[in-house]
């Protein structure tokens, strides 16, 4: 059904105003993408209301953290003053890291995650890193030139600001960009790309947005992780997340190889030589 623009515009803006996602500063591409597929599906305005905060929800609730970060920059800010070693520096980055879901998990297993990773690709010269949540954390543990271009792309503006102070005051060749990496691919040329912990969520939101993702990125490599277990650790999903996998790149001339490290699934998808 065909919507008002008044109606889209007033949606978006209570969305980017309201108390649960103002200060994430979500992309109105974001909230117009969401909208545009949901009004596809709804018959009322009621109905597409419904809808569009179901979707929001499911789409942002996991960028829903109890992280204050100006403290943490502050904090970040306070470390770089103090000339850290590399033990100092990953010591920190640990107890950021513990603070989201996602890095945490990773957390016991971080060394053998990066060392399975550049064993499969080398030392890449150029990295996106896609969704990157606090991914970027893990910079300390990856033998990178001081030439190595790094591009993290995500939503949530203050992660974001958190994360350029990070990449200024020690990764002055990164940066942090504010992109929804669906509804705006990147178009920088990498020699990687990193997608970690978010392509079954991908697919979730946009059935089919994996592959128009991987086709679109200008890239050598993708190395994409995917948990190898439920949350609560009962059930195995490697078969699960490996069929998603081989799905999005099937009929694509791209080589595919899987490695297990820790509790993630790792493909390894070369798309050129």
């Amino acid at each position: 059904m065909n919507f008002d623009q008044t109606l889209i515009d007033t949606l978006i803006e209570e969305a980017q105003n309201s108390r649960k996602y103002r200060d994430l500063d979500i992309p109105r591409a974001t909230l117009l993408d969401i909208l545009t597929h949901e009004s596809q599906r709804s018959n009322s305005r009621k109905e597409l209301e419904d809808k569009f905060r179901k979707s929001l929800h499911n789409i942002i609730a996991p960028y829903l953290e109890d992280i204050n970060y100006p403290v943490e920059t502050v904090a970040l800010k306070n470390l770089h003053d103090q000339n850290p070693s590399e033990a100092d520096l990953k010591s920190w980055c640990k107890k950021r890291m513990s603070l989201h879901a996602s890095s945490r998990e990773r957390l016991p297993y971080l060394d053998t995650f990066y060392q399975t990773i550049t064993a499969a690709i080398g030392t890449p010269n150029t990295i996106l890193d896609l969704a990157c949540a606090l991914d970027p954390l893990g910079l300390p543990w990856i033998s990178l030139s001081q030439s190595t271009r790094f591009l993290a792309y995500d939503i949530h503006k203050p992660r974001l600001l958190f994360l350029q102070t990070f990449f200024n005051s020690f990764y002055p060749n990164a940066s942090a960009i504010h992109q929804d990496i669906l509804t705006d691919i990147p178009t920088q040329s990498a020699d990687c790309a990193f997608f970690f912990k978010e392509a079954h969520r991908l697919e979730k939101r946009r059935p089919g947005g994996n592959r128009v993702l991987f086709e679109g990125l200008d890239v050598k490599w993708l190395v994409v992780s995917l948990p190898a277990k439920d949350l609560a650790g009962h059930h195995s999903l490697q078969d699960y997340h490996s069929t998603l996998i081989q799905k999005t790149i099937q009929g694509k001339p791209w080589h595919l190889t899987t490695s297990l490290a820790g509790d993630e699934l790792l493909f390894f998808i070369q798309k050129h030589d």
